[in-house]
């Protein structure tokens, strides 16, 4: 069960790329804030990722559609 609403993974992104710039500019060790932009810029990009994904698999699906419903045409 999701406590919180979902957003769409876009603006997760960049609203993890946002934490990732505050990480640089924060109050605490070097090592620290790399390790936070790290893993924020990781989160955004994973989450840009798969949103790429998902746009190619509908892509695809609609294509696949096309094809067969061309194929009943030409029959």
């Amino acid at each position: 069960m999701k406590l919180l609403p979902t957003r769409n993974p876009s603006a997760r992104a960049a609203a993890h790329r946002a934490m990732a710039k505050s990480a640089l500019f924060a109050d605490s060790s070097a090592a620290v804030r790399l390790r936070r932009y790290n893993h924020h810029i990781e989160k955004a990009r994973a989450l840009e990722a798969e949103q790429a994904h998902i746009r190619r698999s509908r892509l695809m699906q609609a294509y696949d559609y096309l094809r067969a419903e061309n194929a009943e045409v030409s029959q």
